[in-house]
C-alpha cells in the first residue's frame, strides 16, 4: 500500500507539471482577475447542471436556448481559454483514471 501512495504522489507531481494543468492554471488565473465573468460563468454553469440534471425531459432546446443566452460570455477569449484549458485537463484524468482502472475487476451489486 505504501508504494502505492509514493507512485501516486508521484503522478501527483506528473499531472501539476504537465502543460495541460499550467495552462488551466494560467487561464483560470487570468479569468478570476474579472470577478464578474466568474460570476457570470458560475451562474451559465449552475443553470447548464440544473438543465441536464433534471428529470423525466430532454433538456436540448432549454441547453439550445441557455447557451444562445450566454453566447457573448462563452465567446469571450478568456471564458472560452478556460473552458478548454479546463476540458484538456478533464480529458487528461479521464485518461489517467481509465489507465489505472484497466484490468481491474470489481463486483458492483445490482439494486
Amino acid at each position: 500500500m505504501k508504494d502505492i501512495i509514493i507512485e501516486s504522489k508521484q503522478l501527483n507531481e506528473h499531472i501539476r507539471q504537465s502543460e495541460a494543468y499550467r495552462q488551466y492554471l494560467r487561464t483560470k488565473q487570468e479569468l478570476y482577475e474579472e470577478p464578474e465573468l466568474c460570476r457570470q460563468l458560475q451562474e451559465f454553469r449552475r443553470r447548464n447542471y440544473e438543465l441536464q440534471n433534471k428529470t423525466g425531459i430532454n433538456p436540448y432546446d432549454e441547453v439550445k436556448a441557455l447557451v444562445t443566452e450566454y453566447d457573448v460570455l462563452l465567446h469571450n477569449s478568456k471564458v472560452s481559454d478556460f473552458l478548454q484549458a479546463e476540458q484538456m485537463v478533464c480529458k487528461m484524468m479521464q485518461k489517467v483514471f481509465t489507465s489505472i482502472t484497466e484490468g481491474l475487476e470489481f463486483d458492483y451489486l445490482n439494486e
